[in-house]
């Protein structure tokens, strides 16, 4: 840390990644010298700040912390997002960032008013305002080349160093580039590979903490349908975009299911009112371009779903598209390169190192003096002489293309599951995983003519919080501007479907939401902060079904958006549109659409066949049996306000059992000998909410 500062001084501007890239280390000293030190100015610019959560009581603590102790082991939390949850951040340090912990921060007004809203797309230039001084980012070291490192989980900011640093380089100030090193990190390849000589500074201390693992989503049947609705509009052979969260692993889930069980999958969407027309299985496989490579990514490309190639070369991928070319290399492959003018008929260096590159001819031939040579034979690449087609043939030709990429992704973060997963594979699929820059997975500007032709059929899913009945998108902000999240690249690729042929944007949400005040519809009539506006209308999938807004009048929207919202606040949305002149006053909605009710969902799971295939956890569990009985009552607890509690802890008193099954329970929560009156009133209201939910069940 001591040469930043004899490089830029004691005001330091620092970007460092969003997510796991982060170097902890070196931002944790920088942090403990500048709060001893007031004389220093610590900026820092990021996004999404992962951290422990912080554990509010006793119970939570003995519950959560053996929970995160194995699942972070020794994780190493930033100080400064310690001190942001303690409202304690000295006046010397600042936190700037473009996309925050989800909902951690509503109340916090300091992390509030240094929220910068931004389109992930537009981040680089947004932060080349605050005029960054110093780029630091996580690596991780090549076991074979001690002057090679791969930026591994993020690539995208140390890319953009040169718009990022670009106005104080032109002014003749110094900034700094600085590594630190983390072995725990896979080794990415492709655009994540980058040399020493890139930075002015690389720690590497030794002491490799854990990365940050997230645990595995617990999807709901509500999560199940969306999933399933959502897969039968992801055509085979095309481009795949997912985002975060639960909703994301439900479409996996159900792309699967597609895939090895098509008979049953077929069987049960039949039971639903509407759903889309791809349902076959993949043939041809898909492609991901995507910002954040997830677990959902690592389930597809296992189970022989994502197997789509494409290739940087736009003559290449063109003829690809157009079924010219196949992936198999042979003669008639050079023919058909010659025909379309890819290469010339006599064959020039330029070309021979194209042919060569993509593994159309071997990388042992040599071109010199004009000719090619393998093992000092010359080879002709005359196509019309018979002779030297049988040398090519037999000397020359490839056996399948190489350089074809699966996945383009700008960052990567989840589960253990998905970190062990990319550690252990090969070099040969590793190159078929692109750690790259933002501007290329979320936008078209990066190289407008590829990019459409390798987005072929692209389908863009994403979740929200809300939609409103016209069709806009409400994801990151509260009506009076807290925000929850960020807008992160969600916008990027609504926006990109309107521009891309054959693409469509598919935002898929939940009707309803539990509050403290009860259920509450997410299908909206107005909403003040949305995140896109009715005009991007496209694909909206709730777990009632599809509505198709694309290129439809307002009272069209309307109505399709009305059939896929919960039939409890139907009648209320019908009235406000009515109300607002946007549907005629004796519109009904049909009646297959008037029974969106969880319980008819719970029929159709008994009618589908589904019921062991659409599970909780269907990728895996870090919860212990026990923790998964005891996780749902005391998230309900948590959630009960201070009236509630009391109420039900006047009930619980008086409630008795004798299961013995609870045991375990209070061992796991050190509650099996209670020493105080309020262990023994909590152990009491657990008793009587555990008993409640096994009879439900």
């Amino acid at each position: 840390e001591f040469h930043i500062f004899e490089t830029v001084g004691a005001r330091i501007v620092m970007g460092i990644p969003l997510g796991l890239g982060k170097p902890i280390a070196l931002v944790n000293a920088l942090y403990r010298l500048a709060e001893k030190n007031p004389e220093i100015e610590l900026t820092i610019i990021t996004g999404l700040t992962l951290a422990r959560p912080p554990l509010k009581n006793e119970i939570e603590k003995k519950f959560l912390e053996p929970i995160l102790d194995r699942l972070l082991t020794d994780f190493e939390d930033l100080l400064y997002e310690r001190a942001r949850e303690t409202n304690t951040l000295p006046q010397n340090i600042r936190v700037i960032e473009f996309f925050i912990s989800p909902g951690k921060y509503l109340h916090n007004n300091t992390v509030q008013q240094n929220y910068i809203s931004s389109n992930y797309s537009a981040v680089v230039n947004d932060l080349a305002f605050y005029r960054i001084n110093v780029v630091a980012v996580l690596v991780a070291p090549s076991k074979t080349d001690r002057q090679v490192f791969s930026l591994s989980c993020n690539s995208d900011l140390f890319h953009a160093t040169d718009v990022l640093l670009g106005s104080e380089r032109a002014q003749g100030v110094k900034v700094a580039v600085v590594a630190e090193v983390n072995a725990n990190l896979p080794f990415m390849l492709g655009d994540a590979v980058v040399s020493e000589d890139e930075f002015t500074q690389i720690l590497n201390h030794g002491d490799y903490r854990a990365l940050f693992a997230t645990p595995h989503d617990e999807i709901r049947l509500e999560d199940h349908l969306i999933g399933l609705y959502t897969s039968t509009l992801i055509p085979d052979d095309s481009c795949l975009q997912i985002g975060i969260g639960k909703l994301s692993n439900a479409l996996a889930v159900a792309l699967i299911l597609r895939e090895e069980n098509n008979a049953l999958y077929r069987s049960a969407l039949s039971l639903l009112p509407a759903i889309g027309d791809s349902l076959t299985p993949f043939a041809k496989g898909l492609y991901a371009s995507t910002e954040m490579l997830s677990d959902e990514y690592m389930e597809l490309y296992t189970k022989g779903i994502l197997k789509k190639r494409v290739y940087d070369h736009l003559g290449l991928q063109r003829l690809l598209n157009e079924g010219e070319l196949s992936e198999q290399v042979s003669l008639q492959t050079l023919e058909v390169l010659v025909e379309h003018n890819v290469i010339n008929a006599s064959l020039t260096q330029e070309d021979f190192l194209f042919l060569q590159a993509f593994g159309i001819v071997k990388s042992e031939l040599e071109f010199k003096f004009d000719a090619v040579y393998f093992q000092g034979r010359m080879l002709s690449f005359d196509l019309q002489d018979r002779n030297a087609r049988a040398e090519l043939a037999q000397y020359a030709l490839g056996d399948v293309l190489k350089k074809g990429i699966l996945i383009h992704a700008g960052f990567f973060l989840g589960t253990r599951k998905l970190y062990d997963w990319l550690n252990q594979l090969s070099d040969a699929e590793l190159q078929q995983i692109n750690m790259t820059q933002i501007a290329r997975t979320n936008s078209l500007f990066w190289n407008p003519e590829l990019l459409r032709l390798q987005r072929q059929r692209a389908r863009f899913v994403n979740s929200t919080m809300m939609v409103t009945l016209a069709g806009g998108v409400i994801s990151d902000g509260l009506q009076d501007m807290r925000e929850v999240s960020g807008v992160g690249g969600q916008f990027d690729f609504i926006a990109m479907a309107q521009h891309l042929e054959g693409a469509r944007s598919i935002i898929t949400c939940r009707s309803t939401r539990e509050t403290a005040q009860g259920v509450k519809s997410n299908v909206v009539w107005q909403y003040p902060n949305m995140t896109a506006p009715r005009f991007f209308r496209d694909i909206i999938v709730t777990e009632y079904g599809i509505a198709d807004c694309r290129s439809k009048t307002d009272s069209e929207v309307i109505k399709a958006v009305l059939n896929v919202a919960d039939s409890r606040f139907q009648s209320g949305l019908l009235a406000q549109a009515k109300k607002a002149g946007k549907l005629p006053t004796d519109y009904e909605i049909p009646s297959k659409y008037t029974q969106n009710y969880p319980a008819t969902l719970r029929q159709w799971q008994v009618s589908s066949g589904l019921q062991d295939k659409l599970v909780a956890f269907p990728f895996g569990c870090e919860l212990t049996p026990v923790e998964l009985r005891l996780a749902p009552a005391l998230l309900q607890l948590g959630k009960m306000s201070r009236w509630r509690l009391l109420s039900l802890s006047l009930r619980a008193i008086f409630y008795f059992t004798k299961k013995d099954s609870l045991r375990e329970c209070w061992e796991r929560l050190g509650l099996q000998q209670v020493r105080s009156l309020q262990a023994w009133v909590l152990r009491r209201m657990l008793t009587y909410v555990l008993c409640h939910a096994d009879q439900a069940s």
